[in-house]
């Protein structure tokens, strides 16, 4: 979505006075390396994350439900990635080892087309399904209307600095607004706890940006 530079300010400070007014909070998670508004403390549950390549992921579910709605942020943690992988395919062929080193690469960089993939295979219909970013982490959004006229509002980023697999999903009641003061508020974090943006290149590639330096607004 584009916004002009007057628009986004006042839509950015709107979205704070009304979090603020619903009793939202700041959630800050530095094990997990992000924060993200959302209507009170979440509850947290550990699971294991089965990748597009068949591997056991560790991961944790974020899920708060207030009013009808309900919030949810999986993140999976790929950074033990190569070694997993690693030890998939010790017992395989010499031949096999060599073709699949860099397997561990490749499924991170498919698990955003997963996740997609997931929530199109739920029982609602997509009304919307492109490829988003935020804070130019790259990623893919859905929108989908379910049977029971819900509708839930998806987000997908990959993180790769961190090796960390952020889904969000917010499922609002019939005729209620879209979430956005819990979608659009997810901040990444480094492994210092330090807020992280980059710009983004053609090529897929990213700068970090320091702090204090300005970051131009799409035209």
């Amino acid at each position: 979505m584009r916004f002009s530079q007057p628009f986004s300010i006042t839509f950015f400070l709107l979205l704070a006075s009304a979090t603020q007014a619903q009793g939202w909070i700041e959630y800050i998670n530095e094990e997990d390396l992000f924060t993200i508004n959302l209507p009170g403390t979440p509850e947290i549950q550990t699971i294991v994350y089965h990748s597009e390549l068949e591997a056991e992921f560790p991961a944790r579910t974020y899920e708060v439900s207030n009013r009808g709605s309900h919030y949810k942020v999986t993140v999976v943690d790929f950074s033990q990635s190569q070694s997993v992988h690693a030890k998939k395919l010790e017992n395989e062929r010499e031949s096999e080892q060599i073709r699949g080193r860099n397997r561990w690469i490749t499924d991170q960089r498919a698990s955003v087309a997963r996740a997609a993939t997931e929530f199109r295979q739920r029982d609602g219909e997509v009304t919307y399904d492109a490829w988003g970013h935020l804070e130019n982490v790259e990623g893919h959004q859905l929108q989908l209307s379910n049977p029971d006229g819900s509708r839930t509002f998806a987000a997908i980023y990959l993180h790769g600095q961190v090796s960390r697999l952020y889904i969000l999903e917010g499922t609002v009641p019939p005729r209620m607004p879209p979430p956005a003061q819990f979608q659009q508020s997810l901040r990444f974090l480094d492994e210092n706890g330090a807020r992280v943006r980059y710009e983004l290149r053609p090529d897929g590639s990213t700068t970090r940006v320091e702090r204090g330096q300005i970051i131009g607004f799409d035209p």
